[in-house]
C-alpha cells in the first residue's frame, strides 16, 4: 500500500513538472508572438511618419490637426487592427550636438537632465575629454589613465560620437540618466502626454542631445514656451528623429524603434535613413 502511494505521488510530481514546463513554454511563445507584433506595429508607425514627411502646417480648417504631422515633438496615436502605435517626430536641429558643444552648452543640458550643478559641471568636462582628440585632462575631466583606474576595458573615443547612445560609454551616464527614467519632476511634467512609460522622457539627455547639426544659432537658455512657439516645419535636407512605440493587445511587451532620417524630397524615396535601432 505504501509503495503504491509513493508511486502515485511520484507520477503526480512528474505530471506537475510537465504541466509547469508546458505552461512556461506556452507563455514564452505568447511573449515572442506579442513582441513580433509590437515590432511590426512600431515599423508601421515609422512608415506612417515617413509617409507624412513634407506635409504643410495645419491651416486651421482641417477636421483634425493630427492629419498633418510636423516635426515638433508631438505624440500621435495610430490604431491598427492588431494594436496601436505612438509616434513622435522631432527635428535634430534644435538639439545640442554633443560633438560640437562647448562646456556651457553641455552643462546646461546635463542640468536639465537631472544633474546637480556641480555634477553637471564635472560631467561636462568628462564628455569633452571623451570626444576631443588630445590626451590633455581638463580640470574635472578624464582621459585613458582615469578609465584604466576605473577598471574599464576602454578609454575615451578621442573623436566624434557616431551615434548618440555611445554617450552611455561615458562614466557617470547610466541608462536611467540617458533616457530620463525615474525622475519624478520629469514624469509629473508629462502626465497628460501621450507617451508610453518606456519612451525616453522629454527632458532626458536622449531627447536634448544629438550627433548632428552645427549648434548654430542655438541658445541653451530657451524655455520650453520659446521652443514650442517657434514654427517647426519640414525642410529639404533637414535631419529628423522618429520614435515609434508599438503596443500589441494588452500593452506588453512594447517595442520602440528609433530612426534618424534626412528629408530628401528630390530623391526617389524622399528620405535617407541615417540610423536605426530597436530600443
Amino acid at each position: 500500500m505504501v509503495a503504491v502511494l509513493w508511486i502515485c505521488s511520484l507520477i503526480l510530481w512528474f505530471a506537475l513538472q510537465i504541466g509547469a514546463e508546458t505552461r512556461l513554454k506556452g507563455d514564452e511563445e505568447i511573449h515572442v508572438l506579442r513582441r513580433s507584433q509590437a515590432i511590426h506595429l512600431a515599423m508601421g508607425g515609422c512608415y506612417e511618419a515617413l509617409g507624412r514627411m513634407g506635409q504643410a502646417r495645419p491651416s486651421g480648417l482641417e477636421r483634425s490637426t493630427d492629419n498633418t504631422w510636423q516635426p515638433d515633438g508631438s505624440s500621435h496615436l495610430v490604431t491598427y487592427e492588431t494594436g496601436q502605435t505612438i509616434v513622435v517626430v522631432d527635428t535634430e536641429t534644435k538639439k545640442v550636438n554633443v560633438n560640437k558643444a562647448n562646456h556651457d552648452q553641455l552643462k546646461a543640458v546635463l542640468s536639465r537632465g537631472g544633474f546637480e550643478t556641480n555634477e553637471a559641471d564635472r560631467m561636462a568636462d568628462v564628455i569633452l575629454d571623451f570626444v576631443d582628440k588630445d590626451d590633455l585632462v581638463r580640470l574635472n575631466g578624464a582621459e585613458k589613465d582615469h578609465y584604466a583606474g576605473m577598471g574599464l576595458p576602454y578609454g575615451p573615443f578621442n573623436g566624434e560620437l557616431k551615434s548618440l547612445d555611445q554617450l552611455l560609454l561615458v562614466p557617470g551616464i547610466t541608462t536611467q540618466i540617458f533616457y530620463g527614467y525615474g525622475l519624478e519632476q520629469i514624469q509629473s511634467e508629462e502626465e497628460d502626454e501621450l507617451r508610453h512609460p518606456l519612451m525616453p522622457r522629454k527632458h532626458s539627455l536622449f531627447q536634448m542631445f544629438t550627433v548632428y547639426g552645427k549648434n548654430e544659432s542655438l541658445s541653451v537658455d530657451e524655455t520650453e514656451e520659446d521652443i514650442q512657439a517657434e514654427q517647426t516645419t519640414w525642410e529639404s535636407g533637414g535631419i529628423y528623429r522618429i520614435l515609434s512605440c508599438g503596443l500589441p493587445p494588452g500593452g506588453t511587451p512594447a517595442v520602440i524603434i528609433w530612426l534618424i532620417v534626412r528629408y530628401t524630397p528630390e530623391s526617389e524615396d524622399g528620405y535617407e535613413v541615417l540610423y536605426r535601432k530597436i530600443l
